[in-house]
């Protein structure tokens, strides 16, 4: 029997077989067709012929003319290291390629189909044109472990324009709706199916930063790309992306896209893991984001706990950490040395940290936006760090003060500038986070009160031998336990832990 694609497709209850076909493809007689339906049978679930171009008139005759389309379709990987889809056998004669069954990825234009198998993968997928569908059902067939087979002396001619002379070669664009439809749907698959060995596990890691190079001077991004260069150390393929480069190929084609979630909710991309890594204002969840990811991982076992009755999603525990292969020891800049240094944005709020100083009669040099409007301008080194020039700043400070957002202290999420600044050797005064000491001891002097905070900033500028000694040890801590390096490796346990990265569930 043949059906075209396009509409919903109703199989008769006598059929054995489905026969799809896009409009454009004529069968030259019932007996070719009779001829693919025989190829079907144990697991080999459907088959596809070999299509031609046509014979045109003089007027509109082309190079291609009666020379192969297709002999089904395999995925290739592109310059960019993106899949796209490649004819096999373009170009060539009829019967060049050879005869008898062999297996390919999917086809474009025709392809017949077991109708158990049909059923089994819930038939042709609504919303989707013709190539796409094909295409589409293919790959739900073969994740079924079913065999899709190319008949080469079965011919039918497709009449399709050919757009370009890529497109001989590339019978859907890379570029074209159809192609993003796919990729939507199977973008891991598609990227493992284009290597004969299994490629690395990819994951995109997604910050809600502005596109472009604004996105560099955004905290989430670089800790996004600090996690990502230890995910390339432990052997996982990693792209940190903005929030506007979610829908690209590339990302699509992760295997996981993890959300590196700030400010800003990131919609969940068909086909792929979906985890949220919960490192800042957690009050902006809703049940909904919750329950559409498949891990959440958040930055305090305490947020963890408050997460879990809340969806029926696993939670889990990834802490923040910081790049020690960049926040280390550094020789101090006579610019940046300061004996007290505060690295932070306002985001219109007097910060407690700056507040309590004042209050206490302290003058912390001050460096992040917001500040002019504020304190007095001579306080205000500069408005933009740059990442790079962190472990400088940190590594001339003679004490760093460090606080955080309210909702996150409350729920112990300890930024990463605590385990940048111990990561410098540099001593650390900051408020008391529940969980600070369980992690990293007694190395972090805290303070509720202005008094609290003069008290421990002049300890630690009343015996600076003994402060950085606290600050090595705290160094120790960090490199030990809380660096990004052990992070990528606990990310990679749980994600296969969860079955969301291709390859073996981690040890116990």
């Amino acid at each position: 029997m043949q059906l075209v694609v396009g509409g919903p497709v109703q199989v008769p209850a006598e059929a054995e077989v489905v026969c799809l076909r896009t409009s454009a493809v004529e069968p030259l007689d019932e007996r070719r067709l009779q001829r693919l339906a025989s190829a079907v049978g144990g697991v080999v679930v459907a088959a596809t012929p070999a299509t031609v171009h046509p014979e045109r008139g003089a007027r509109s005759a082309t190079p291609h003319d009666l020379l192969v389309r297709e002999v089904g379709v395999t995925v290739a990987v592109d310059r960019r290291g993106q899949p796209v889809l490649e004819a096999i056998g373009a170009g060539t004669a009829p019967g060049v390629t050879g005869r008898g069954t062999r297996p390919v990825v999917a086809a474009t234009g025709c392809l017949v189909v077991e109708r158990g198998a049909f059923e089994r993968a819930g038939g042709l997928r609504r919303g989707l044109g013709p190539a796409a569908a094909l295409i589409d059902l293919a790959l739900r067939l073969r994740a079924e472990g079913g065999v899709i087979a190319a008949v080469p002396e079965v011919v039918v001619v497709d009449h399709s324009p050919v757009a370009s002379v890529p497109a001989l070669r590339r019978p859907v664009a890379p570029t074209s709706t159809a192609w993003r439809d796919v990729v939507a749907l199977h973008g891991p698959a598609l990227r493992r199916t284009a290597f004969e060995a299994a490629p690395a596990p990819r994951v995109a890691l997604t910050t809600a930063a502005p596109p472009g190079l604004v996105a560099r001077r955004w905290g989430d991004w670089e800790l996004a790309a600090a996690l990502g260069r230890a995910l390339e150390r432990a052997g996982v393929e990693a792209r940190v992306q903005t929030l506007d480069q979610a829908d690209t190929v590339a990302s699509r084609t992760s295997d996981v896209q993890l959300v590196v979630r700030g400010l800003t909710p990131v919609r969940r991309t068909s086909g792929q893991g979906h985890v949220l890594w919960v490192i800042s204002h957690p009050d902006a969840l809703s049940d909904a984001e919750l329950d559409e990811a498949d891990l959440v991982l958040a930055a305090s076992a305490r947020l963890a706990e408050r997460l879990r009755p809340r969806t029926a999603t696993p939670v889990d525990v990834l802490l923040q950490a910081t790049d020690h292969h960049r926040f280390r020891p550094t020789t101090p800049r006579r610019a940046h040395q300061h004996d007290i240094t505060v690295v932070a944005n306002t985001r219109g709020v007097f910060r407690p940290a700056v507040a309590h100083a004042l209050a206490a009669g302290l003058r912390p040099a001050l460096y992040g936006e917001g500040w002019t409007d504020l304190v007095e301008r001579s306080m205000v080194v500069r408005r933009n760090v740059p990442n790079g020039l962190l472990p400088v700043v940190y590594s001339s400070a003679g004490v760093v003060l460090n606080d955080h957002w309210p909702d996150m202290r409350d729920l112990g999420m300890v930024a990463n500038r605590v385990y940048d600044v111990l990561a410098c050797a540099t001593p650390l005064v900051s408020d008391p986070v529940p969980g600070l000491e369980e992690l990293l001891g007694d190395v972090v002097d805290t303070f509720t009160s202005p008094e609290q905070l003069r008290d421990a900033v002049s300890s630690v500028l009343g015996d600076r031998r003994r402060a950085r000694h606290r600050a090595e040890q705290g160094r120790a801590l960090v490199l030990a336990h809380h660096t990004f390096d052990r992070r990528a490796r606990q990310l990679s346990d749980l994600l296969r832990e969860h079955d969301l990265l291709p390859g073996s569930p981690a040890a116990p």
